[in-house]
């Protein structure tokens, strides 16, 4: 196994797609993915709470979803692009933007 390129039990904030790019990958063991998952709602904690405040959306628009990566789906897996451009014709814009911008994470964990 590779020596890993960061200290035990850090915690990043952020993308974790750019984190795993920059993660040396051969030290990886396991991967615990807990994604969104398109409800197409937004959610805050409670007033009062001891996270009063915190937010966050849970929609998804092309907006959302960094071009390139249709292009990296595109040429890494584009029978897989075609499966998540027809969930897009058939279902909408939101849901192939949350897939495309799952499958860029997906492809990275991949060995």
């Amino acid at each position: 196994m590779a020596k890993p390129n960061w200290k035990n039990r850090t915690m990043w904030t952020g993308d974790n797609l750019d984190i795993m790019r920059g993660m040396n990958s051969e030290s990886v063991d396991l991967i615990y993915l807990d994604p969104p998952f398109n409800s197409n709602e937004d959610y805050s904690a409670p007033v009062g709470s001891e996270t009063a405040g915190a937010a966050f959306k849970d929609t998804w628009t092309l907006s959302d979803v960094d071009e390139a990566w249709h292009g990296e789906v595109v040429d890494k897996e584009p029978a897989l692009y075609a499966i998540i451009d027809a969930a897009g014709l058939s279902h909408g814009k939101s849901m192939k933007s949350y897939l495309i911008m799952m499958a860029v994470r997906l492809l990275e964990m991949r060995p």
